[in-house]
């Protein structure tokens, strides 16, 4: 005795359908003679979908997250916990998160350069906003304007040559590793200005002298068509 997948009424071998919900009964024994194209099945062949999310309403739902944490911290700042400005840094992160990740999903069409120059100068604004907690803004100045400047100056130029010349992974790790190479020394050099002593590279050219390393060997696997096939086959990308 069979029964129907739908609503489990007893059938008979005779039936074609259920005589309950008129769904069509299907004999597993018979699906190897019967043309499949021709058999229609209890259950739905329609695939459903779910509709992706649009950019702008993820920009609108991190505006809304950003935004009610930044008013809330400012609230709680001056009528609660008033006893120092320790909701200056966390409305500033805001503000830098909401610049990085929004304008390109209100403005897709926004250039990359523009959108990491406004995102770098909101940075700066956001390290200087920090310096009114601190007792000296000399820190800001010697070490961490003009770091901010350099990281912004290599991003571009990495961007440059991503956009231009290629966005493989292997010349994405390239322009990492040179980028890290230069900032090491620059950030070395800044640190020992900024303590008084004479600048004396020591665990940046460490850093340097690593990256500048794998940076030639990626620069001879991008070069070398065949060593390039080899490596993207061996490590499946």
């Amino acid at each position: 005795m069979s029964y129907c997948v739908q609503c489990g009424v007893k059938l008979e071998q005779s039936l074609k359908s259920c005589p309950l919900c008129h769904t069509p009964v299907i004999n597993p024994n018979e699906l190897n003679s019967t043309d499949l194209s021709d058999v229609i099945g209890p259950f739905s062949t329609i695939k459903g979908e779910v509709e992706p999310m649009k950019k702008h309403d993820i920009g609108l739902w991190l505006t809304l997250v950003f935004g009610s944490t930044a008013i809330a911290c400012a609230i709680l700042n001056l009528f609660v916990f008033d006893h120092n400005y320790w909701s200056i840094p966390v409305i500033g992160a805001c503000i830098v998160l909401w610049i990085f990740f929004c304008p390109r999903m209100f403005l897709p069409k926004i250039s990359i350069y523009l959108n990491l120059l406004v995102t770098a100068i909101s940075v700066i604004f956001y390290e200087f906003a920090i310096t009114f907690m601190t007792k000296s803004d000399r820190w800001f100045f010697e070490i961490i304007l003009p770091t901010t400047l350099v990281i912004m100056v290599l991003v571009t130029i990495s961007g440059f040559f991503y956009k231009v010349v290629s966005s493989s992974l292997i010349a994405s790790a390239l322009y990492l590793f040179v980028d890290v190479g230069f900032l090491s020394v620059a950030l070395e050099c800044y640190i020992d200005r900024f303590m008084g002593s004479e600048v004396h590279l020591f665990w940046s050219a460490i850093v340097f002298s690593v990256c500048a390393v794998i940076s030639i060997a990626l620069s001879a696997i991008l070069s070398i068509k065949r060593l390039r096939e080899t490596v993207r086959k061996r490590l499946h990308f």
